[in-house]
Parts: structure tokens; C-alpha cells; sequence
């Protein structure tokens, strides 16, 4: 199945349809694709927020007998509840489109989820080692970190999280540095690309974001985004990263 198709298909679903066979196979290409589930999830953010503005519509006492009188009632009043209701609609409609279209996303989510999903799923480290300086040397030598130019220092010893391993993978087609840290039973993982890469997977604002279990702190340097990704909230992000 497609992204289309998917995408056609989850057009009309509800939460109550978590169970129906005929969105199953849709929603295990959400659950394996980030790009699909960062629309997914705004898809379905949006079709709450307008299903609960419909929900508080003030719709007029005598509007019912109104529309029950039918041809009893006169022509004069009838156009005239049809024209205020028409118009009403037609005002909450527009506002509902200019929120979903014009109103300021978070450019980073998209990059977010993915970091968060990469994390979950995350194959066994391409490179192992526990000195800092080995791993920085074994990245720079990387086809996919010489294609973003990339080019790390050896990190200081005195940092709380220490490098323990690394792997170059795939986001989309586009290179992605990924570098593990630990302190103990703590751990995070570090995502390099570069700033045309991460325009192009959605992504590239700074800042902050939480889902679920997990947080995820979007930066930039040198020309390249940086998300630090772990399991916990924004405190437990509360250290320097390496580069």
C-alpha cells in the first residue's frame, strides 16, 4: 500500500474505528513510517479540534420549529434562518481551514518523530567503542558524514554523557548521523544532518518537544541540525551534548 492509498484510505477515519479490520493494514504503515505518522497525527488533531467546534455550535432555540413548520412557516423567516445558518457555517468553515493552513507549525516535529521512532526500533550500533576520540574518528571517515561535510572534534573527557558507539543510517534517503550516549543506566542518542537534508524531511526549527515518554531538543551548528533524543522530559535533557 502507498502513502496515498494510506493516506486516502485514514482520510476518514475515526478513533472509534482503532478495531476495523479495513484500516488495519493502514495503520501498520503508520506505525512503521514517521513521515505518515506526523501527518497522521496532525490529521487527526485537526479533525478533533473541528468536530468539537461543530460540537459547540449555538445553533438558534427555534430553529427546530422552524424546520419542522416546513411550508407553514413563511418564506421571509425561512430564508432568513437559512441565510444566518448558511452564513455561520461558511464563517466557521474558513476558520477552520485558515487554522489547519495558515496558522505557524512547528517545523521540527516531523524531524522529532522520527528521531523518537528511529530510537524505538533502533538496529544494533554500525561502530561500538567507549573512546569518545575513536567514534569521532570512525564517523569522519563515513561516506554518508563526508556527503554533509561533516567533521567532528574529538570530544572533551569531562563530559556527563560519555560516546559509546555510533551508526550511519538512512532517513528518506538522506544520511543521518547517529551517536549514542550513556552515563550509566542513562542514555540518549545524538542525530547529525544537514540543514538541506532536514529542510527536506520536514524539519530544521530549534527547540523543545515532548511525546509521549520521550523528548526530543532540536538544534543547529556548522550548517547541520542536531536532536537530542531520550526517554523522559525536558530535564532529562539537561546536559551538553558532545559537539
Amino acid at each position: 500500500m502507498d502513502k496515498e492509498t494510506v493516506k486516502l484510505l485514514l482520510a476518514s477515519y475515526l478513533p472509534q474505528d482503532a478495531e476495523d479490520p479495513i484500516f488495519a493494514e493502514a495503520l501498520r504503515e503508520v506505525a512503521g513510517d514517521p513521515a505518515l505518522a506526523a501527518w497522521f497525527e496532525e490529521s487527526q488533531r485537526f479533525d478533533a479540534v473541528m468536530t468539537a467546534k461543530f460540537r459547540d455550535l449555538a445553533v438558534p432555540h427555534d430553529v427546530k420549529g422552524h424546520i419542522l413548520l416546513g411550508a407553514g412557516a413563511s418564506s421571509r423567516w425561512s430564508r432568513h434562518w437559512v441565510q444566518s445558518l448558511g452564513a455561520l457555517a461558511a464563517l466557521l468553515i474558513l476558520g477552520l481551514i485558515c487554522w489547519r493552513f495558515l496558522a505557524p507549525r512547528r517545523a521540527g516535529d516531523a524531524l522529532a518523530l522520527q528521531a523518537i521512532h528511529f530510537t524505538e526500533e533502533m538496529p544494533p550500533l554500525q561502530f561500538v567503542c567507549f573512546d569518545a576520540g575513536a567514534v569521532a574518528n570512525w564517523i569522519n571517515k563515513q561516506p554518508g558524514a563526508r556527503q554533509m561535510k561533516l567533521a567532528l572534534p574529538k570530544p572533551p573527557a569531562s563530559l556527563s554523557m560519555a560516546m559509546i558507539g555510533s551508526s550511519v543510517v538512512n532517513w528518506n534517503g538522506r544520511p543521518v548521523v547517529m551517536i549514542a550516549l550513556q552515563n550509566g543506566k542513562r542514555m540518549a542518542m545524538l542525530y547529525i544532518l544537514s540543514d538541506a537534508d532536514a529542510a527536506a524531511l520536514q524539519g530544521g526549527s530549534s527547540g523543545t518537544i515532548e511525546r509521549g515518554d520521550w523528548v526530543v531538543r532540536s538544534s543547529h551548528s556548522d550548517g547541520q541540525v542536531r536532536l537530542l533524543t531520550t526517554k523522559g522530559n525536558r530535564e532529562d535533557l539537561d546536559f551538553p551534548a558532545p559537539f
